[in-house]
């Protein structure tokens, strides 16, 4: 007994509320948009219910828009969403299709000379809202001002009240089955007069499944009340327009219009934005390598390059015998086109060589070009060492190798006579002798040299 005479109670305050609210005259018909805090404050020192709701509000709203509350909140705040979500979509071609179907839909029981300028004015709005996009933000500032103009907000309003009075005229199956609702003794015609066509009247619940009907519902946009009042629990209270669209997802469903409902009030309220979907997880590839394969030829480096100069510095003959460079196993798997290169620069001391010796490079020379000409890889393990190509030789200093130096050497050092001449540049064994080649020590010369010195030495012991 207790809990119906809290519920009657509570019933009873819901209804002074309504009677002693006093609309708020002030402001513009459609205000910006406020952060949502704005309500909690407004409802601080409001009863504990009331302000339990309203400081849960931010948390799902962002920020909402006031509407003036003269009578007319609840078709402005739907016709305002209705335009706002069609900027939204920022297609063009679907508020020129819009247009065309509301203002030609057929009003019923009016003449048209009562409601063609208010007509007009839906055409001249969705024409200039077609024409600012893709800007949405100066489509935006367009609604706002043209519904800010009170003449022009008044058409539009009205020309809304006859298209939905219209439609419940219309027999449409779904208008029939609303119908059932009417309170007894208004009666179809009584309610369209007296609750949808009368101005400054507040829409009703059936008022807004009737304006769902012939306004929202042929492009998709679904509409969701949140009902702030008494009712338990700590947070707003929502129902969604049409019935099956409760408990699905939004993500899943199309654009959304959400009205803020107060005790005989409305207000346009925007949700938080959805957090950003998940990144897709990365497909990495990696392409493992089962072995290294040189994709160029051995000794590519010198394959095209003039050795001739080297063979100008003693000690680097063609003649010598050093082995030839190992052959990679792996072949080539393209063929390698090195590029030009100039010879190298004659040494300036080439004249002081031998005629025998440059005799034998002009003949050697020629046959080494025609080798490199045509460089072919083979592999070690499939030829034997005897059918590989003859590489270039390197060669060593003759006093790191002594078995490499050549034998018939015709030009000889001469004598070093004077300590001047042996600190000087011009000796071949100074550093910086151009030709410089380092002293070979000889012991047999230090025999040969100490031997007169032991016989100076027995003479005068017998002596």
């Amino acid at each position: 007994m207790e809990s119906d005479h809290d519920f009657s109670a509570d019933l009873a305050a819901q209804e002074a509320a309504a009677r002693d609210y006093q609309p708020n005259l002030e402001g513009p018909l459609v205000g910006d948009r406020i952060p949502s805090e704005a309500i909690s404050h407004a409802y601080a020192q409001a009863d504990p219910v009331y302000v339990q709701k309203t400081l849960a509000l931010p948390h799902t709203y962002s920020h909402y828009r006031p509407v003036r509350g003269d009578g007319s909140c609840g078709w402005r705040a739907t016709f305002f969403g209705y335009f706002e979500a069609l900027i939204r979509s920022g297609d063009a071609s679907l508020i020129t299709a819009e247009r065309d179907r509301i203002t030609q839909f057929p009003i019923i029981g009016h003449s048209e000379m009562i409601y063609e300028d208010m007509r007009d004015e839906v055409v001249i709005l969705m024409s200039d809202i077609a024409n600012a996009l893709p800007n949405q933000a100066a489509a935006m500032d367009v609604l706002v001002q043209r519904f800010n103009d009170l003449d022009v907000a008044n058409s539009i309003l009205y020309y809304l009240r006859l298209l939905a009075s219209s439609w419940l005229k219309s027999g449409d199956p779904s208008a029939n089955d609303l119908a059932a609702f009417i309170p007894d003794g208004v009666g179809l015609h009584g309610y369209c007069q007296n609750y949808l066509e009368l101005s400054d009247h507040e829409i009703e619940h059936i008022g807004l499944v009737i304006l769902h009907n012939v306004l929202l519902k042929p492009c998709g946009i679904v509409l969701e009340i949140a009902y702030l009042d008494r009712t338990p629990g700590s947070e707003v209270n929502t129902y969604r327009i049409p019935g099956d669209a409760e408990g699905q997802d939004p993500s899943t469903m199309g654009p959304f219009i959400h009205l803020l409902f107060r005790p005989d009030h409305y207000d346009i309220i925007y949700p938080h934005a959805p957090p950003p979907p998940p990144p897709a997880p990365l497909d990495i590839q990696v392409n493992r390598m089962s072995a290294m394969t040189p994709s160029f030829p051995s000794n590519f480096m010198y394959s095209d390059t003039d050795m001739t100069a080297l063979t100008l510095i003693p000690g680097m003959g063609l003649g010598s015998g050093l082995p030839p460079l190992a052959v990679p196993s792996a072949p080539s798997i393209e063929s390698y086109s090195p590029s030009p290169q100039s010879p190298w620069m004659p040494s300036p001391f080439a004249e002081s060589l031998p005629i025998r010796q440059q005799q034998q490079q002009q003949q050697q020379v020629p046959q080494l070009k025609q080798e490199r000409s045509t460089p072919v890889l083979r592999a070690a393990s499939a030829v034997p060492q005897s059918a590989v190509r003859q590489t270039d030789s390197v060669r060593f200093s003759v006093h790191c190798h002594p078995q490499f130096a050549v034998e018939n050497e015709t030009w000889k050092e001469p004598p070093f006579t004077t300590a001047t001449f042996k600190n000087s540049h011009f000796n071949k064994a100074h550093y910086n002798n151009p030709n410089f080649q380092p002293e070979e020590y000889r012991p047999e010369e230090d025999e040969n040299n100490y031997e007169p010195v032991r016989r100076n030495q027995r003479a005068r012991r017998s002596h």
